[in-house]
């Protein structure tokens, strides 16, 4: 199992930076678009955000292994907020991404499924996906700020500093110390859009989507190039 799951990791770098040009992509044609460039030209990253998403789906083939394998690693874990969310998050991405195969083997003329259907069963489970991530990102960050209050307050006490010097700095401190949680909440903020948009729950864009999506994948790749900026189990 280890072996897969590390020979599958290799690609995680490729997928990040295919996604980010497969996004700019979108946002590129978009505005293309909007500015009455010629036809020609936009069709090309239109083809070139389509050859992407593609790529991606090979890279990703036979990954839903490693979202349930971490599943595996967390369904006893001690905290709670990481037994419940991370465990049922990477489920409901295992689920997503396994969707998303037969989606992939479809459009590839292997196999025949309804792929409209299919398609919003596979967004249901990257939207919950999602949800339970930033759940358990609303947890720990409220867990930071109760912490920090409560030092501040008894800090305030004991020195009598004045109310308005108590943040001094604290959001600086703030960021350097939780940067892994911060990053990871900006992420999932920016994919929850997704999803969203997807299911016709909200109407974006496909600029505003290009832009959401770039900046989701450039800080899911400063994660795996900075392993602190990675917060655990994600």
């Amino acid at each position: 199992m280890n072996f897969v799951i590390d020979l599958n990791n290799k690609t995680a770098g490729r997928d990040r930076i295919a996604r980010f040009v497969q996004y700019g992509s979108k946002t590129t044609w978009h505005y293309m678009e909007k500015n009455d460039f010629d036809d020609k030209s936009i069709e090309k990253f239109k083809q070139l955000e389509q050859s992407l998403a593609a790529f991606r789906k090979v890279l990703r083939f036979g990954r839903f292994i490693d979202s349930l394998h971490t599943a595996l690693r967390t369904v006893n874990h001690s905290d709670k907020t990481i037994r419940f969310c991370v465990t049922f998050s990477k489920i409901a991405h295992s689920l997503y991404l396994f969707c998303d195969h037969f989606l992939w083997l479809s459009r590839n003329n292997l196999i025949q499924i309804n792929a409209s259907s299919w398609g919003q069963v596979s967004n249901k489970y990257w939207l919950l996906s999602i949800v339970l991530n930033l759940v358990r990102d609303a947890i720990e960050l409220n867990n930071l700020f109760k912490a920090i209050l409560k030092k501040k307050i008894l800090n305030t006490l004991n020195r009598k500093v004045a109310p308005k010097d108590v943040f001094t700095g604290e959001a600086v401190q703030f960021v350097r110390s939780h940067k892994d949680l911060l990053i990871d909440t900006v992420k999932n903020s920016c994919d929850l859009m997704l999803p969203l948009t997807n299911l016709g729950f909200i109407r974006l864009s496909p600029g505003t989507i290009g832009v959401v999506g770039m900046i989701s994948s450039v800080l899911s790749l400063y994660t795996l190039l900075d392993q602190k900026a990675k917060l655990p189990y994600t």
